[in-house]
């Protein structure tokens, strides 16, 4: 037995109260033998310390309140689906039991269940949760409840007050039957409600094959849908009932080659996929609580687990990363260009001021608000003179004092793209970086601005100069990169000035090709190197917050595309060398934090939002992100599918997106994660009154000129956003 096989064993034994019998075995699931006192545990191959913890709490939950008759009487009385609906509510009680009786428990449920619902081991991802049985929404209310938006009706609330109160299992068993009556009246008005859709989705198809003289009609109305509709409406259920374990295997085989129910249903379940119950459609039973079963069982296979280091913060030669903004001031054109605008910051500032001075004031009223909600009203002991008159009818007669409580330092670190796909979006991207560097200089919030890029290195810096010591079975970062420090709140205003109106003018001329020669080498456009960056981003940010005593720091993200979703380890042997990457069914990828002891599980999405999660364990701060996106709405569906994340209404979603000039995007890795279009659309220049009252402007109604003042302000709000979101944290 291993030492943590030992550790667990004792934990168990010690969260019984009594000396009971824990065993490994090569078993698919945990359970606790209440006859002979005997907790088997199987031997997973892929399971956090969190998730072991909430699998012991629950089985020895299960030991301490669940009887040994398991409801066998009523397993013969009702179908097989009525063990899930007892499955789903002896949960809800034991672990509410466990957790009251030791309440460390709670952060290791909430943390395994966290872990659960990442790895969607409830098989929910791309589900409509409100298509689903009631008992279904109880299973994921009681265990990832905090993750998920799940809403309950009159009726259904009922249930869950019920079940937040009960104590034995004779109560637990009446509530089951009130639930498995409910959800078998839930489910015949799914059925017929999806058998008139169905007929319905078969006449508009019999309609669309006649328009087009399709010969193969016949064919395709009788083999393809007639079973399944003669199935949906008169079926006796026998098939699906003759032998359990059968059916079992069956739906794991199913479920591995991705067909589905083999015989007759694979269209209809694509096409109704929010309703697996369908399958079972004669009875109802809790499709998560198998779902979750079948996924602890493959914990137990054997998988291929490949671990690659992240480099610590000592590794980083940073003098050698980071190129200090006096280097880069005069080395953006070349000396002998003499077409540079003077003026185009002094410009900028001028169509500016009032938008900016608007956000700053509203800044100060954020401030001002946040200060009133931290003050603390306490007695002095004193009597107050003014109300010494009412003591017969008021005990409140003390003088008050109020407490405001210090609010926090905050600063702002900023990374942005340097790359080449970045050259439609970099006019707007210095806008809108200039209008967040003045506002900061104004209300006194110290910054740094670094561009990321691959260029400077290939044009200034020696192969020799390397940024990192990548050491064996490190991840084999490419350290051929520079991050330029443009902007910074050390600069002198003139430094500031010089170098903000160079920017201004390198976005401006960029795309033209006569000028693109004066640019400076080292300033052109390269690659993305997103994920070296934010491993090299955790020591700039803690040096940052140690030099300014920032206790809040903002860290931003500002990108039009992403890194790979693959890593590679160090090794000097080539087959050595480990492939770190998204977890599939035969290998999981884990990268390890040695500086701060942790381990962490690549899930679907690369290998990026690990390293944002691992920027924030070391650093502490508040990671923003904002992505640029293309115009149209192929573009703004086709990040969702390259992120792998659905369950999402495209058509609301993208109005939502082309009004507000954001949308948010939740579980990236990030804080607050925001799609923001690009193009001219990142400009900051705003529409004056004239051209929102239009070209007849001497009878102008009240309410219409009210109207326009508010679309005004609004637009000043909506054209910033990148200052607008981050005023959000920074009051």
């Amino acid at each position: 037995m291993s030492t943590n096989q030992i550790s667990k064993t004792t934990l168990a034994k010690l969260l019984a109260t009594e000396n009971i019998n824990v065993e490994y075995r090569g078993t698919h699931t945990a359970a606790f033998n209440v006859e002979s006192r005997t907790l088997v545990l199987p031997i997973w191959n892929d399971m956090t310390p969190e998730m072991h913890d909430l699998l012991i709490g629950h089985e020895v939950g299960h030991a301490l309140d669940t009887p040994t008759e398991y409801g066998n009487k009523e397993l013969q009385n009702y179908g097989k689906g009525f063990k899930t609906f007892l499955n789903v509510v002896e949960d809800a009680r034991v672990e509410r039991r466990i957790k009251n009786r030791y309440p460390g428990l709670k952060r290791q449920f909430s943390k395994g269940y966290q872990e659960f619902f990442n790895r969607d081991f409830f098989k929910i991802k791309g589900k409509n949760l409100a298509k689903m049985l009631l008992i279904d929404r109880i299973n994921l209310h009681y265990k990832i409840g905090p993750f998920l938006s799940i809403n309950f009706n009159e009726v259904e609330t009922q249930f869950i007050r019920k079940i937040d109160e009960v104590e034995n299992f004779d109560d637990v068993i009446a509530i089951c039957k009130e639930l498995y009556d409910y959800c078998k009246q839930e489910l015949e008005e799914n059925r017929k409600e999806q058998i008139e859709d169905f007929k319905q989705k078969l006449a508009e198809e019999e309609d669309f094959g006649d328009d087009e003289d399709h010969d193969e009609d016949d064919d395709y109305g009788d083999d393809d849908y007639g079973d399944d509709f003669e199935d949906l409406d008169g079926a006796s259920g026998e098939s699906h009932h003759e032998n359990e374990e059968n059916e079992t295997d069956a739906d794991e085989n199913d479920d591995e080659n991705g067909n589905g129910h083999s015989h007759g249903t694979s269209r209809f379940e694509s096409d109704y996929s929010d309703s697996r119950q369908l399958k079972d459609y004669d009875e109802p039973k809790s499709i998560t609580d198998e779902n979750l079963e079948k996924s602890l069982r493959q914990m137990t296979e054997q998988k291929e687990i490949l671990i690659g280091n992240a480099p610590n913060t000592s590794d980083w030669d940073y003098d050698s990363l980071i190129v200090n903004y006096k280097d880069l001031l005069g080395e953006v054109f070349d000396p002998c260009f003499r077409e540079i605008d003077k003026n185009a910051l002094t410009n900028f500032e001028t169509r500016t001021k009032n938008a900016i001075l608007y956000l700053v004031k509203e800044f100060e009223l954020r401030k001002k608000a946040a200060e009133a909600r931290r003050v603390v009203v306490s007695d002095t002991g004193v009597l107050d003179t003014n109300k010494l008159h009412t003591y017969k009818f008021n005990d409140d007669i003390f003088r008050k004092v109020g407490t405001v409580t210090a609010g926090k330092n905050h600063g702002i670190v900023i990374f942005v793209d340097w790359s080449g796909s970045m050259s439609d979006n970099l006019l707007g991207t210095i806008e809108q970086l200039i209008t967040l560097t003045t506002f900061c200089r104004k209300v006194n919030v110290p910054y740094d601005v670094y561009a990321f890029t691959d260029q400077y290195c290939k044009s200034v810096r020696l192969d020799s100069v390397r940024n990192l010591t990548i050491k064996e079975k490190t991840l084999d970062i490419d350290d051929k990169f520079t991050l330029m420090n443009f902007l910074s709140s050390k600069m002198r205003n003139q430094e500031y000035r010089r170098m903000a109106n160079d920017l201004l003018n390198y976005a401006k001329y960029m795309k033209n090709y006569y000028i693109w020669d004066y640019i400076m080498p080292n300033m052109r456009l390269g690659g993305t190197p997103l994920n070296a960056t934010i491993l090299a981003s955790s020591g700039i940010v803690n040096r940052f917050r140690k030099a300014y005593r920032a206790e809040i720091v903002d860290v931003v993200f500002l990108t039009d595309g992403n890194d790979s979703s693959t890593l590679y380890t160090k090794s000097e042997n080539y087959y050595d060398v480990v492939r770190i990457g998204p977890s599939n069914s035969r290998e999981v990828s884990y990268i390890e934090d040695k500086e701060n002891n942790k381990r962490y599980r690549v899930e679907s999405h690369g290998v990026t939002p690990v390293l944002l999660q691992m920027l924030k364990d070391r650093t502490g701060c508040n990671l923003i992100g904002f992505f640029i996106t293309l115009k149209g709405s192929r573009a703004f569906e086709s990040i969702f599918q390259r992120m792998e994340i659905s369950g999402i209404n495209w058509a609301e979603s993208y109005a939502k997106f082309k009004k507000e000039k954001h949308f948010t995007i939740t579980n990236y890795g990030y804080d607050r994660y925001f799609l923001i279009p690009g193009g001219s659309e990142l400009s900051v220049d705003d529409d004056d009154l004239d051209d929102l009252l239009g070209k007849n402007t001497k009878e102008v109604s009240t309410r219409r000129l009210k109207g326009a003042f508010v679309k005004m302000n609004q637009n000043r709000l909506t054209n910033r956003i990148l200052l607008t979101k981050i005023i959000e944290g920074l009051a």
